[in-house]
C-alpha cells in the first residue's frame, strides 16, 4: 500500500495490478513511476468523488527491476499487487 508521495518499493518486482481507492474530488491524480529512471508505470485521474479504479496488467505484469515509487497522489491510497519479486 502506498499512501504518501515518495512511498517506494525498492526491490525489483513484476506488478500484476494497481488499484486506487478512497475519497477523492473530481480531477484528482495519482502517478506511479519506476523508482530510479522515473519512467511512467501507471497514471490515474478521477471523474467523481469516490474512487475505485485501477488496471490489471495481464498474466506477465509490468517489469519494475529497480522497484517503483508513488510520485503523485491527490487523495486516497494506491494498492500495488505483485506477481513476483525479482
Amino acid at each position: 500500500m502506498l499512501s504518501v508521495v515518495g512511498d517506494a518499493y525498492i526491490q525489483g518486482a513484476r506488478i500484476l495490478a494497481v488499484l486506487w481507492e478512497g475519497a477523492t474530488a473530481s480531477g484528482d491524480t495519482a502517478t506511479l513511476r519506476h523508482r530510479l529512471d522515473g519512467d511512467l508505470l501507471w497514471a490515474g485521474r478521477t471523474d467523481s468523488t469516490q474512487t475505485y479504479q485501477g488496471v490489471n496488467l495481464g498474466p506477465s505484469g509490468i517489469h519494475a527491476p529497480k522497484g517503483f515509487q508513488l510520485t503523485q497522489l491527490s487523495a486516497g491510497r494506491i494498492l500495488v499487487y505483485l506477481r513476483e519479486e525479482i
